[in-house]
Parts: structure tokens; C-alpha cells; sequence
């Protein structure tokens, strides 16, 4: 795949035995798609479908089923439920754009801060995660592990009706050798 956004990694827990996958943020992304191999080790419900999935670069994906109202669960996140198309071959978790309108999660952007993704947490503060500093000059469209925009990894708190209060995530990593960002529960 070939990427000309900024790129997120999160691990999130998948299905009801809560199977732990690395999912690319991707807001512009029609769909939201697990691997075949990802799919079976979490023992996901299905619906057999036959189709091909073309991406933006031209490369084209077997889709071979379609699990319906996946539970899903972002970092300090309570349950939410995904449709996740089951990809043959190669490919990355990714959460498209209709879970992230569904979830109210947005890509912005500040002067200070430059591009961040964030959510909304369970207690309804908003999590604000860095994927692209003011300091870097252009965006990459290699794959995550060729990614070299995001030289940090840090949460941003922002104030909940005035009070600040600290993150329940228990671990935020830069990985270094792949270059990107890994946001988790454990």
C-alpha cells in the first residue's frame, strides 16, 4: 500500500477474546480491513462475500468475508463495534473513515502541535495523538515502517471542564526501528 497522509499505529483489542492488533489509522480509507491471518487467530463472526478491492497505488485485494459488528476496543477506550472486510495477502489492519465518523474520531491540525488524530475517551475527555510535528517539511507515503515525519511520542491532555487529569494508558512507545507511533492499554 501506498500512503500520502500521515500514518498512526494503534494497538487495539479485536472480538470478543480480545485478540491485540496493530490498526492503521487511515482517514481516507473507504473501508476497514483486518488480514486473513489476523482475522482467524481472533475468531471473528463472518459473512463469506467474493470481491476485489483496489487501492489508491492500483494494487488490487481479494476481500473474502466481511465480519459485521466487531467489538472493537481503542486505547481507555469502552467497547465499539467495527465491519471489518477480511482481506486476502499482504496487507494491514486498517480503521477507515466510516468507524472513525461513526466514533468522532478526527485528524486535526494546530500551529503548535501540528497533525494530531484524537478520540474521545470513555470519560469523555478527548485523546489527542501526535502523528506529524511543525518540524517536519514534508509528508511520507511509504509504509509505516518507512516512516520518518513523527520524531515523538507523547499524549496531549487536553482540559476536561477545566480540570486536568491524566491519561489511563499504560504504555505510549516511538518505535524507533519502524519509526511510528504505538498508542496501548498495557
Amino acid at each position: 500500500m501506498h500512503y500520502s497522509c500521515p500514518l498512526v499505529i494503534i494497538e487495539v483489542s479485536v472480538g470478543q477474546e480480545g485478540h491485540i492488533v496493530k490498526a492503521l489509522v487511515d482517514t481516507g480509507a473507504e473501508l476497514s480491513i483486518i488480514p486473513e491471518v489476523e482475522y482467524i487467530k481472533a475468531r471473528l463472526p463472518m459473512r463469506v462475500l467474493n470481491m476485489r478491492l483496489r487501492d489508491m497505488g492500483g494494487q488490487i485485494t481479494a476481500i473474502v468475508e466481511l465480519s459485521e459488528k466487531t467489538v472493537l476496543v481503542l486505547p481507555s477506550c469502552d467497547e465499539r463495534r467495527i465491519h471489518f472486510f477480511v482481506a486476502r495477502g499482504s496487507v494491514h489492519t486498517v480503521i477507515g473513515r466510516s468507524f472513525l465518523a461513526d466514533n468522532g474520531i478526527r485528524l486535526e491540525h494546530s500551529q503548535k502541535e501540528g497533525e494530531i488524530v484524537s478520540y474521545k475517551e470513555s470519560d469523555g475527555r478527548r485523546l489527542c495523538i501526535p502523528i506529524c510535528t511543525p518540524e517536519s517539511k514534508q509528508w511520507h507515503t511509504g509504509p509505516p515502517r518507512g516512516m520518518e515525519m513523527c520524531n515523538m511520542a507523547r499524549i496531549t491532555e487536553l482540559k476536561n471542564e477545566g480540570t486536568k487529569s491524566k491519561s489511563p494508558l499504560k504504555k505510549i512507545k516511538f518505535d524507533t526501528k519502524q519509526k511510528t507511533i504505538i498508542v496501548s492499554r498495557k
